[in-house]
C-alpha cells in the first residue's frame, strides 16, 4: 500500500517469528521478514502479470507476480495473500493453493521467507492504479522466452519465482 506505515513481521532464518518493525526501518537492516507472491492464472492457463508503478520506490516500471505483499504484524501468510489479492486485483474469496515456501534475497536490506500461493480465475481484475501501472495475461511459453531474453523487465523476485514455476533453474532456496 504505497508508502503506508507497516510493521512487518521480523523471522530469524529458519522463519520462528522474533519481533514486528516498521517496513521503512526494516528495510534498512538485513533482517529476514515475511511475504507472499501469488501466481494468477486464467482458463488459457495464462499467467497474470502486472507492471509495477512508476511510482514505486524498487523496481518501478517491471513486471511483477500477479499479487506480491509484505505479512504484518498478527496476520498469516495465506491472510496476507487474501488482503493482497483484494488490495491488489479487487478480487473476493479466491481459491489459493500453497505451492512453495522460499528464502529469498531481494536485493541489498531485503531478505525475506516467502510463501507462494497460485489460484485461477476469469472474472474482472480491476488493479489498483497506485500500486499497479497495468495486467496483462501472458502464455507461459511466451514467458519463458521473455525470461531468456528480457531478464531485466522483471522485478528480481519475479524472475526467480517465474522460472521456478515454469521449471527453469532458478535461485529459489526452498524451506
Amino acid at each position: 500500500m504505497g508508502f503506508i506505515t507497516e510493521n512487518l513481521c521480523i523471522t530469524d532464518q529458519f522463519d520462528k517469528v522474533l519481533y514486528f518493525e516498521d517496513r521503512n526501518i526494516t528495510h534498512q537492516t538485513d533482517n529476514y521478514h515475511r511475504g507472499i507472491h501469488i501466481i494468477l492464472l486464467n482458463n488459457k492457463d495464462e499467467i497474470l502479470l502486472q507492471v509495477r508503478s512508476p511510482s514505486k520506490d524498487k523496481y518501478p516500471n517491471t513486471y511483477d507476480c500477479s499479487v506480491s505483499e509484505h505479512v504484518i504484524e498478527n496476520e498469516s501468510y495465506l491472510n496476507t495473500a487474501i488482503r493482497g489479492i483484494k488490495e491488489e486485483l479487487n478480487i473476493d474469496n479466491p481459491t489459493l493453493k500453497k505451492r512453495l515456501k522460499f528464502k529469498a534475497s531481494y536485493g541489498t536490506h531485503d531478505k525475506m521467507i516467502v510463501e507462494l500461493f497460485e489460484t485461477y480465475y476469469d472474472g474482472k481484475i480491476n488493479p489498483d492504479k497506485d500500486e499497479i501501472e497495468k495486467t496483462i495475461y501472458i502464455k507461459k511459453d511466451k514467458i519463458k522466452n521473455m525470461l531468456k531474453t528480457e531478464k531485466e523487465q522483471f522485478a528480481p523476485w519475479t524472475y526467480n519465482i517465474l522460472k521456478w514455476y515454469l521449471d527453469l533453474p532458478s535461485n529459489i532456496i526452498e524451506m
